[in-house]
């Protein structure tokens, strides 16, 4: 009898999991195109949001991207921040208006990942934020905010983290009380547009 059981609950057990794993694999095939769709449309405007366009190209320089990435220099540049992707930005003649970049660094509660506008002359149009920060609310969670993020527009390459205020030409006022934020948002803005200066316009 005990025997018996057992078996019988094995096979009550089973075909639970099997059901279970039908159903989820049944809401996921139907939400797939939904959570796809909606991704890609945070991710155009997260590109419209740092340099409009008529459209984006995201394969012109795909190679050039895996090239740099694995060559490892311009990580090794710019604190460990990694780019993921980059896009031509093109106006409706599919004449060339700049490059928009996106990429991740260490901050202070995990990886910052920051979308980088980047015009021809290797000057930033801005930046944007495609994803919840992983910060700490109140400091680090600071970076979306018009008052450190617009510091970037117009800047050039090679920026540096300037505590206490009073930022030069080439400096970013940090967050007060988030130094690392600021400076996993620099490291990836260097990492973009050093990859713009050698490897793009070059």
């Amino acid at each position: 009898m005990k025997k018996n059981s057992f078996v019988r609950d094995a096979c009550v057990l089973c075909l639970i999991t099997l059901i279970s794993g039908l159903l989820l694999g049944g809401v996921y095939g139907m939400t797939k195109e939904t959570i796809y769709l909606a991704n890609n449309a945070a991710t155009i405007a997260s590109y419209k949001e740092v340099m409009p366009a008529a459209d984006y190209d995201s394969e012109q320089f795909a190679a050039a991207l895996t090239e740099a990435m694995e060559a490892g220099g311009i990580s090794a540049d710019n604190g460990g921040a990694k780019l993921s992707s980059v896009v031509a930005a093109k106006d409706a003649g599919g004449a060339e208006i700049g490059y928009i970049l996106k990429g991740k660094a260490a901050g202070y509660g995990g990886d910052v990942v920051v979308v980088v506008g980047v015009k021809p002359d290797l000057t930033i149009s801005g930046i944007s934020f495609p994803e919840t920060l992983p910060e700490t609310a109140g400091l680090g969670q600071k970076a979306t905010e018009p008052a450190f993020y617009e510091q970037f527009a117009g800047k050039g390459t090679k920026l540096s983290v300037k505590k206490g205020g009073g930022a030069g030409e080439n400096e970013i006022d940090a967050i007060s009380g988030a130094t690392i934020t600021s400076t996993a948002v620099v490291n990836v803005v260097n990492a973009a547009t050093e990859f713009v200066e050698s490897f793009v316009v070059k």
